[in-house]
């Protein structure tokens, strides 16, 4: 085992419970909306209601960790998931639209809270270590994928409700909840000290720099994570079963990728690595449309492909975040999380419709794009990064 694997510990059993739980739900959306007679575009709004809470989260996330530390933030987060999910699930809170979106809306705020308090916990392991754990530990976020897509569908195929699935996990985890509650001494600060700015520093060009590079990635997890189940069930006819193991060949395929991840870090300069990770997911998009009208081999390496290709995005753009020259820790991730969140989880929703009219494969191409301009450009982009990291900052 790796030496640096026991250091992630904490922080990958972060990201596993929460993967766990977000997967649980994404993988079986076909039936919650069916049991709520909610169609793919009602859908696309309620999953936009997300994003709304993300929007309100980010700004309080840098104050709450700065006053009560990362773990018991990421505590409290996670806890505040294993409520919210059964709730959206089982739409106690009404019927349709509503009972799905408005606890979708507070588990956005949680997730963006969590979202900066777990790679700051992971962040603060490497600065002090000198070993790099990021990407183990969002590796372990991809085998949290994995675990839930398969469980996700078994219980499908056994009948038991996505409600009911999620209440169990969340019982498993409590363990951790408590834990990150009860020993929560990681207050102090790591890099700048604080300023006397606003709490929530708007992103700058650097953080911008950063999102145009990840955008293409973050799109494409997302309709992977949104819409995938549609167009393996709904578009090719897929069983439960079968497309839960295609869908874990995504999941499968971000370990592989992250858990090597640091090695490659270490080996290949940013810009190299940023552009193969972008071919990487336009071979595997390509595969996904094309491969199924061969055979369901194709289609299996081309999830995995995608997965291995944006397997990278997160942990690279949170280790160059960490290195932002003027700003504290806090506050670059609470920056670079909310552009990097509002790719991920804003723009999939919006292609609700285009899913509805003219099936999920649509989705899946979208961000190509996006994708092939990061292939040609992304030394440019990291290059324009570092002249802005240098330059005095207003």
């Amino acid at each position: 085992m790796p030496a640096s694997l026991p250091l992630a510990f904490l922080p990958a059993s972060i990201f596993f419970a929460n993967a766990t739980l977000y997967v649980t739900l994404y993988s079986r959306l076909p039936e919650v909306s069916s049991a709520q007679g909610v169609s793919p575009s009602a859908l696309g709004l309620a999953l936009l209601a997300q994003t709304g809470g993300t929007l309100l989260g980010f700004p309080v996330a840098a104050p709450l960790i700065d006053r009560f530390g990362a773990r018991r933030v990421a505590g409290a987060m996670l806890l505040a998931a294993m409520i919210l999910l059964p709730t959206a699930a089982t739409g106690v809170t009404g019927p349709g639209l509503w009972g799905i979106a408005i606890p979708l809306c507070l588990y956005g705020s949680a997730m963006a809270v969590l979202e900066v308090a777990k790679n700051l916990i992971a962040a603060r392991i490497e600065e002090r270590s000198g070993r790099n754990v990021i990407s183990k530990s969002h590796g372990f976020w991809s085998a949290g994928l994995f675990v839930g897509a398969l469980i996700g569908g078994w219980a499908a195929g056994a009948g038991m409700s996505t409600g009911t699935e999620l209440l169990w996990l969340g019982c498993a985890f409590l363990p951790l909840v408590i834990l990150l509650l009860v020993r929560a001494g990681d207050k102090e600060p790591m890099g700048p000290a604080p300023d006397s700015g606003p709490k929530f520093a708007r992103p700058d060009a650097f953080v911008i720099g950063l999102l145009i590079l990840v955008a293409g990635f973050s799109i494409t997890e997302g309709v992977i994570y949104d819409w995938s189940m549609f167009y393996l069930r709904q578009d090719l006819a897929l069983d439960a079963n079968t497309a839960a193991k295609i869908y874990a060949a995504f999941t499968i395929g971000m370990f592989v990728a992250r858990m090597v991840g640091d090695d490659l870090r270490n080996r290949f300069p940013t810009p190299h690595l940023i552009r193969y990770m972008a071919v990487f997911v336009l071979l595997g998009v390509a595969m996904t449309v094309f491969g199924p009208k061969i055979a369901l081999g194709p289609l299996y390496l081309g999830f995995i492909l995608i997965g291995a290709g944006v397997a990278l995005a997160a942990p690279v753009a949170t280790a160059l975040a960490m290195r932002h020259p003027t700003r504290s820790a806090t506050r670059t991730m609470a920056s670079y999380s909310l552009v990097s969140l509002l790719a991920l989880f804003a723009v999939p929703p919006l292609m609700g419709t285009i899913v509805e009219t003219h099936g999920a494969v649509w989705a899946i191409v979208f961000s190509s794009p996006l994708l092939g301009i990061v292939a040609l450009c992304a030394p440019r982009i990291v290059l324009r990064m570092r002249n802005v990291s240098t330059e005095p900052q207003s």
